[in-house]
């Protein structure tokens, strides 16, 4: 059957008519992206932070509400690109009075802009009202109403946002996203940033895939960070990319929970590059441990430029390092192999040669999860599943430690 093209994409004759509606993408007004946070958490867009309990995600978002209320810069030195706000909190684990005030105090907040929201007042059949708990699958608009009411709302904090979702199952994909796909238009139409907070699941797949409940908490937010300890410091935490549609992915943040006007409060660190992925794995910590220490150790023998294949497999094996811990290693650094000549020596060499001493959580760091998956070892120690070219090229090594092309 032929289409009539030109029926369909001629002018209408009846606008309300049914059918699919089309918009001129010429005649949609451009908008500039607005930040409240600059390249890491927008305005008008939903922001998911998933992390273990006990990582200070809490204090993290009263750190930002407490920024956001006086205008300050923020702990990457980024400038506000918006003018100091109100920000609304809704907290199922936090008290106001005993933890909320105190740490936003400590936090150097203007609390006169920071508002709890602790309930919802229902309308009975009776003519009578009741205050009840927030939903987001029944009061939505009720939250969009005090967003319009104080006039200069920038930010909405939902922690966690497993406790608002009503009769929602959080593991059902489609009933998640009938809910949040409001919830993102409630943002766009107020303008204002909304950060989730959720908790991990025991999950061994990818760390994005790790936020409680079902993936489209994810898909549904713009920007995802993940928490986690610093492997080499406990006492340090680590707040790092894990998704971002709207900007290059930024590095990871390090920072502390230390004593502020005797409350704990969040104390920022420098900037770290490690991946998610590299520190997310929920079991196998010694695995992890013996990862980083490769890496520690690659570096060190790579520093001064590149080394013959034959001398690092003789001095891993001396240091007690396995081949399938060294490839997980030389991935996570991005090192080379080359050689010298058409049949020469086959060589290690390490993209930055100048980072020696550097601590093993500053480095650039691939994805684990994929070095892991390209490493599954046989009864041999070869990759069981890896790419031909991957086990010519780094994994089929002769007596001689030398690579069979």
């Amino acid at each position: 059957m032929s289409v009539d093209y030109a029926k369909i994409f001629g002018d209408y004759t009846e606008p309300s008519a049914p059918g699919a509606v089309l918009r001129r993408v010429s005649d949609i007004e451009r908008q500039e992206l607005q930040w409240l946070w600059p390249a890491r958490i927008p305005l008008a867009k939903l922001t998911l932070f998933a992390g273990d309990p006990g990582l200070g995600k809490s204090f993290v978002t009263l750190d930002i509400a407490a920024r956001v209320t006086r205008g300050t810069k923020w702990p990457d030195g980024a400038t506000a690109t918006c003018k100091s706000g109100s920000v609304i909190i809704l907290s199922a684990e936090d008290d106001p009075g005993d933890t909320i005030r105190p740490r936003l105090e400590a936090a150097g907040a203007d609390l006169s802009k920071v508002h709890v929201l602790q309930a919802v007042r229902r309308a009975k059949s009776s003519g009578e009202t009741s205050l009840e708990h927030f939903s987001l699958e029944t009061d939505l608009l009720a939250l969009q109403d005090a967003v319009v009411s104080l006039s200069d709302a920038l930010l909405i904090v939902i922690d966690p946002v497993s406790a608002y979702l009503g009769g929602i199952d959080s593991h059902v994909n489609a009933k998640v996203r009938s809910l949040l796909a409001p919830l993102s238009q409630m943002a766009a139409t107020t303008g204002v940033a909304v950060v989730t907070v959720t908790h991990l699941n025991k999950n061994s797949s990818s760390a994005l895939y790790r936020a409680s409940g079902s993936v489209a908490f994810v898909a549904a937010a713009r920007a995802v960070w993940l928490f986690a300890k610093n492997p080499d410091d406990p006492a340090q935490r680590l707040m790092l990319p894990g998704k971002m549609n709207l900007a290059p992915e930024q590095s990871g943040m390090g920072y502390r929970l230390e004593a502020k006007q005797d409350v704990a409060g969040v104390t920022w660190g420098e900037a770290v590059s490690v991946s998610a992925d590299a520190v997310l794995e929920p079991e196998g910590a010694e695995r992890r441990s013996e990862h980083f220490e490769a890496m520690d150790w690659l570096r060190g023998q790579l520093a001064d430029g590149p080394v013959a294949q034959r001398k690092i497999k003789t001095d891993a094996t001396r240091e007690g390092f396995s081949w399938a811990t060294l490839r997980r290693a030389k991935d996570a650094l991005g090192i080379t192999i080359e050689k010298s000549g058409f049949q020469g020596v086959s060589e290690w060499r390490l993209k930055d040669a100048h980072s020696k001493d550097a601590h093993p959580i500053e480095t650039q760091v691939s994805t684990f999860e994929q070095a892991t998956e390209n490493t599954k070892l046989n009864g041999n120690g070869a990759a069981k599943d890896a790419h031909p070219a991957e086990v010519s090229t780094f994994d089929a090594f002769e007596g001689d430690g030398e690579v069979r092309l």
